[in-house]
């Protein structure tokens, strides 16, 4: 039937064949007798190979998804003697099907099962299991795995169902409640009795309690026949993990917690004395994964239990039961958090959280003088515990041997998901007792700063990061405010490290660690009385414990923590600046040599320049030798960039290779790029006037700006974002510039999204010099009419973006409606009165836009509509036609947020034409709507304001809409 010529199994797994196949089963799925067809060719004479029974099967569950509910009495007929077809021959079968095969098989009669149950065949168990030796091991075997697809199609909480489906499932379970569930429980074990000595059986039975038991009556397996069956299966390794889900499920099902109590401490008592509870460092893999879900399924749900009849007042020695019984658990739990391996280590975690919280929550105070016996016992057994905690999970924090530190591969990552769970369980002692997690850390802390280098880099790579991480610990607010008592103690613990920690250069991760406490503590170093610590990290900083460090991995970081570091101690860095500029100077050498030939990458570069810079602005200096030493470095940069000009030339005169050429313009770039990041340095405090380094910097950006043609367009990024930054740092010192500035920008501005970016800076000038930029020599009038022509030449597309290029025409609307709305608000419309026809040619692209189906455009475009009438009064009336149009758009609903927020706009603009001009307004609107829906909207901008009006007004549409539809 597929084509395979009863080689169906290497055809299947044939690259060559599998589109064939593929078409030949979309075809028999598409044939509306397929499904027959299938199933004549499943049960006839001549059975085709596994493989190809299982693509008949798609063919038939296909039609079971899609049409069997629907289907008459023959075609269930058809279904249902294959059925029974299926049962028959398969154990009569002298050979054991594959897995796979069985498997999807369970799935169709679970299809079936959930589509015809209970109306059209209510004796589905009985025609096809029960009638039959059902403990046959070929019989039991399949309808145990019917049972379990059956649970996935009907009661798995995990899959997403519709209401139909819902309602459906509802009425299936009720039916089986009815008619077949005593028979299924009681086939259990029946079948566990017969086939003792079968393992795979054996689970698949507990497999069966498991995903039953939340939903079938609980005397149905809480009985001494099944809880015996299931405690017995815990002493065989192949049955002992699904032993302990079939108990996870008991205990996690759902039912009033009065009752549920008594369930949890009868099956506590029994576990208990069969040994099931008890662990210790010796046991294996199975013995602790089989402990530790069933102390924390145990444990949580006791701590439930508890929490709820507390909540009731109800059942006190029961409380106290599950207290004491909660108690118990603690010791098994705490050896199964102290396992090597992770995955066995986290099994009780929940638990252990959990169980904390409860002891913080109702003891948070020690005390050595309690009153009452009870809370006496309660509050040792809860001091030992919480201690034990925070031992065993810093013990735990350390990275085992057969881990790289700081390494990247999938076990690192996945111990560091690990740590995260530790962390999680620690801080919610933390957040009751700090004082606790304070005095666990500060003898480690002690240790490894007295220790140097005999300390193992794990355990202080351990240290580094639980301090780096000690605010999800413990409450931030203690690291960042500290007092006396506890929270002094707790923000000396990264202090110490810092200046006591010996980086030897074994490990650049803890380096890393280092001087990533150095900027995340930032605020804490600048609360020193004296500036030593912060000196001494600067130090670390600047030889090869730091920016020299010959891990090029972890060098990158390094240097932006440094950057980082400069700009919050730029202060108290400043009397040190000639001494550190003289340790930076070899970093700031810059050539067009290979990156693989330096030390630094050029992004390092930059954030070295930029701490250079940071340093010298800051610094100790008058102003004179701030601009001198800004200087220096800007000649050197510039002289760079010239020599890198006159090697293009000669490079593009002698036709080299573009590799060649492509390399000599990054190097181009780069200098553009340091010249940029160095500008980061000046401030509102130290401006880069007040430091006399204002004609430096426009030497540097004619510089650039000349050099900026189409053929050398791959410097245009590098130069707009230096441009960028000098309207940032720079007043009316820039406006003789600015011209120049953006007719060399507009020139290499050939594409969409350079076309984008030059409009963000345009705008970035406009709000900034409003009015100013109108005698600066920029044609804003042409930037505008410029952007209006590329925001429309697709217009008509009202698609969202699919490709980068729909994209980037998206991005140039907004943020040509943008510009325009910023030159309307700064005073700026002047500029659109130099040619005729302009300022219509721009607001009419507008008005298109406010039409468009891009929510963000539509807000902007409608404000400058708005913006722009009370200026030119002709602009009205277009303004308020598209005003109320734009509610009536498809893709404006109320149940949109976004279209909420639009029409939020067009009441805006409503109201203010309806303000400017009462009468006129009310003639012009009744004059576009009808009369009904004009007296409406009138009626609303008269009494409503702000969400009630915006509510009013999509209602109004929306009952339009729904006239118009009709």
């Amino acid at each position: 039937m597929f084509g395979t010529n009863g080689s169906a199994g290497i055809a299947v797994t044939d690259p060559t064949k599998q589109e064939e196949i593929y078409r030949a089963l979309e075809t028999l799925k598409k044939d509306e007798l397929g499904w027959k067809k299938s199933v004549e060719s499943f049960i006839g004479p001549h059975k085709p190979p596994p493989e190809e029974q299982f693509l008949l099967l798609q063919v038939i569950e296909d039609f079971l998804n899609k049409r069997y509910h629907s289907s008459n009495s023959q075609d269930v007929a058809i279904i249902r003697n294959f059925l029974l077809h299926y049962t028959k021959t398969s154990r009569s079968s002298p050979e054991d099907q594959p897995v796979f095969l069985t498997n999807k098989m369970a799935h169709i009669f679970s299809l079936v099962f959930a589509a015809d149950f209970p109306e059209r065949w209510s004796t589905f168990f009985n025609d096809l299991f029960f009638n039959d030796n059902i403990t046959d091991r070929k019989v039991a075997f399949f309808y145990l795995k019917v049972l379990l697809a059956v649970d996935v199609e009907v009661v798995n909480r995990d899959i997403q169902r519709t209401k139909l489906e819902s309602d459906r499932n509802i009425k299936i379970k009720d039916a089986m409640r009815e008619i077949c569930i005593n028979e299924i429980a009681k086939s259990w074990l029946s079948i566990a009795n017969s086939l003792s000595g079968d393992d795979v059986i054996q689970c698949l039975i507990l497999e069966n309690i498991a995903s039953y038991v939340d939903w079938i009556e609980l005397d149905l397996v809480a009985n001494d026949y099944v809880m015996t069956y299931i405690i017995s299966k815990f002493q065989n390794s192949a049955t002992s993990e699904a032993a302990t889900s079939a108990v996870c499920g008991l205990l996690e099902k759902g039912m009033p917690a009065e009752k549920k109590v008594g369930l949890a401490l009868t099956i506590m008592a029994v576990l208990r004395n069969s040994g099931l509870l008890t662990v210790n460092d010796n046991n294996d893999e199975d013995e602790v994964t089989r402990v530790g879900s069933l102390v924390n399924t145990l444990g949580l749900v006791l701590l439930d239990v508890q929490n709820k009849l507390c909540a009731s007042s109800i059942l006190e020695k029961e409380q106290s039961c599950c207290v004491q019984e909660m108690a118990g658990l603690a010791e098994s739990a705490i050896v199964v958090l102290n396992n090597e391996d992770p995955d066995l280590s986290c099994l009780c975690v929940d638990y252990i959280r959990a169980y904390a919280s409860f002891l913080v929550k109702f003891h948070p105070n020690v005390r050595e003088d309690r009153q009452q016996d009870f809370i006496e016992k309660i509050t040792f057994q809860d001091t030992n515990f919480i201690e034990k905690v925070i031992r065993t999970g810093l013990l735990r924090y350390v990275m085992g041997d057969d881990l790289t530190v700081g390494g990247d591969g999938e076990d690192e990552v996945e111990f560091q998901e690990y740590r995260k769970e530790l962390r999680s369980m620690l801080n919610v002692i933390g957040l009751k007792r700090p004082e606790a997690i304070v005095n666990a850390i500060e003898p480690w802390t002690a240790e490894v700063t007295a220790g140097g280098s005999s300390i193992p880099v794990n355990r202080i790579e351990a240290l580094l990061n639980i301090i780096f991480h000690l605010h999800e610990i413990i409450p931030s607010n203690m690291l960042q405010t500290p007092r006396e008592g506890i929270s002094q103690r707790a923000a000396r613990l990264p202090i110490v490290i810092l200046e006591g920690l010996v980086l030897d250069g074994r490990c650049p991760a803890v380096h890393v660690l280092y001087f990533e406490l150095a900027c995340r503590y930032e605020r804490l170093l600048v609360l020193q009385n004296q500036p030593v610590t912060i000196t001494h990290i600067a130090g670390a900083f600047l030889d090869q414990r730091g920016i020299s460090i010959p891990s090029a991995n972890v060098r990158t970081r390094i240097v932006y923590l440094f950057c980082r570091f400069v700009k919050s101690h730029k202060t108290v860095l400043g009397p040190l600046v000639s001494e550190v500029i003289t340790r930076l100077a070899p970093l700031l050498a810059v050539s067009p040599q290979s990156e693989a030939n330096q030390l630094l990458s050029p992004d390092d570069q930059g954030y070295i320049f930029e701490s250079t810079a940071t340093l010298i602005v800051f610094g100790d200096l008058s102003s004179e030798m701030k601009s001198q030493y800004v200087g220096e470095l800007a000649t050197t940069l510039a002289m760079k960039f010239e020599n890198g000009l006159v090697e293009l030339n000669a490079a593009r005169a002698r036709k080299a290779d573009e590799e060649t050429i492509q390399s000599i313009l990054q190097f181009m770039a780069n200098i553009i790029g340091y010249s940029s990041r160095m500008s980061k340095a000046f401030n509102n405090a130290q401006s880069m006037k007040a430091c006399n380094c204002i004609e430096i910097y426009l030497k540097l950006v004619k510089l650039f700006v000349e050099t900026l043609s189409p053929e050398n367009a791959f410097l245009l990024e590098s130069t707009r974002q230096f441009a960028h930054r000098l309207v940032v740092s720079m007043e009316e010192e820039l406006m003789p510039y600015m011209s120049g500035i953006f007719d060399k920008l507009a020139l290499v501005s050939t594409d969409l999204d350079s076309m984008h970016h030059l409009l963000i800076f345009c705008h970035q000038t406009v709000a900034k010099y409003k009015k100013a930029m109108l005698t600066s020599g920029v044609d804003l009038g042409n930037v505008l009419a410029i952007a209006a022509r590329a925001s429309l030449q697709e217009q008509e597309n009202n698609v969202p973006a699919k490709d980068d290029s729909q994209r980037a025409l998206l991005y140039v609307q907004r943020a040509f409606v943008q510009l325009l709305f910023t030159v309307i608000v700064s005073d700026c419309t002047p500029a659109l009165n130099n040619t005729p026809g302009l300022i219509d040619h721009v607001l009419e692209a507008a008005a298109r836009l406010a039409l468009s189906s891009d929510q963000t455009a539509q807000k902007v475009a409608l404000a400058s509509l708005t913006k722009i009438s009370p200026i030119i009064p002709s602009w009205s009336a277009r303004t308020l036609r598209v005003a109320l149009e734009i509610p009536s758009l498809p893709h404006i609903t109320p149940s949109d947020a976004g279209s909420t927020l639009v029409v939020h706009e067009v009441c805006a603009t409503l109201t203010s034409l309806h303000q400017s001009d009462p009468d006129g307004f009310s003639r012009a609107l009744r004059e576009l709507v009808p009369n009904g829906f004009s007296d409406e909207l009138l009626s609303a901008l008269n009494t409503l304001k702000g969400k009630n009006l915006d509510k009013q007004v999509m209602n109004l549409y929306a009952s339009l809409k729904n006239q118009t539809s009709q």
